[in-house]
């Protein structure tokens, strides 16, 4: 499993992952604010590792946030869900980081 992996489990786990190796391409400071609820985070991560990506926020009845994450134009998405909107686009984000990696 890589390290973009094991972090996307921490963080839809809820957990601290400060004792495990980081991956190399996110912006250590900038994943934890936006995990603890940061959006200027969220965003300038965001901007840092996915530049002119789409972003699309829906809010769910619940308050559940859902954040999806794609390049223009295209069809494919990336999902994060979290009551925490900041967290559910850092979701998203680790999840197209993932996928980049593997070459989806």
């Amino acid at each position: 499993m890589t390290a973009l992996k094991d972090l996307l489990a921490k963080v839809e786990a809820g957990e601290w992952w400060g004792d495990m190796p980081r991956p190399a391409c996110l912006h250590t400071d900038l994943c934890w604010k936006a995990f603890e609820g940061s959006l200027d985070a969220a965003k300038a991560l965001h901007d840092a590792v996915l530049p002119g990506w789409d972003l699309q926020i829906c809010t769910y009845e619940d308050d559940l946030f859902e954040v999806s994450v794609s390049l223009p134009f295209c069809v494919k998405t990336y999902d994060g869900l979290s009551e925490i909107i900041a967290r559910a686009w850092l979701l998203a984000i680790i999840r197209a980081m993932i996928a980049q990696e593997e070459g989806a």
